[in-house]
């Protein structure tokens, strides 16, 4: 069996977000993972990455009331255990949730549940981070076999990210110029995030 026959029965996420979020917006969406055909075995993991390169707020785990808290849960009542580690795969989708199953495991269509900035205890959400992209992508890989061979699932969660409301208008021209010397003028409207 060659990689992409096992990419397409590794599993499947989708992600609750629709529309466009603002950048530096707090947030709240989940992405739900569902377990394939092979499942994964006990002590399997799964990863949700995202790039190196994101300003976007650090997942914590403890602080249910506080900005950036993230709960995690399987459908099947599974055991887990989880932690963010911000070098935990491979360059540019470096930052990482690190979600094992300690007791238990996963059949075909069991879920596993990721609330970022779940509100249902006070908190406001997690901070997105605060430049735009078309595709702000969450990569979800599975070690289904508990092997620490993780193979990526075929399409990953994706948000757009959209500037905020101007805040700022910034002319740019030279500092010098000849009398008579044509020079060009540029406005240039920025969010609060700039």
């Amino acid at each position: 069996m060659n990689v992409n026959n096992i990419r397409d029965k590794i599993g499947s996420a989708t992600i609750s977000i629709k529309k466009p979020v603002v950048a530096g917006e707090l947030k709240s969406f989940t992405i739900t993972y569902t377990a394939g055909f092979f499942g994964i075995d006990d002590t399997g993991s799964i990863k949700l990455c995202t790039r190196f390169a994101s300003d976007h707020g650090r997942p914590q785990f403890n602080f249910p009331d506080q900005i950036n808290y993230v709960s995690i849960s399987a459908s099947n009542g599974a055991k887990l255990e989880y932690r963010y580690d911000p070098k935990a795969n491979i360059r540019p989708w470096d930052k990482t949730i690190y979600v094992k199953i300690v007791k238990g495991f996963f059949r075909e269509g069991d879920k596993l549940i990721v609330n970022y900035g779940d509100p249902s205890q006070g908190s406001p959400g997690i901070r997105m981070q605060t430049f735009a992209e078309k595709t702000f992508e969450v990569k979800v890989l599975v070690d289904a076999f508990a092997t620490y061979q993780y193979i990526e699932i075929p399409d990953s969660p994706k948000i757009k990210i959209i500037p905020g409301p101007v805040k700022y208008w910034k002319l740019q021209l030279p500092t010098l110029r000849r009398v008579k010397e044509n020079f060009r003028l540029q406005i240039k409207a920025e969010d609060k995030w700039g």
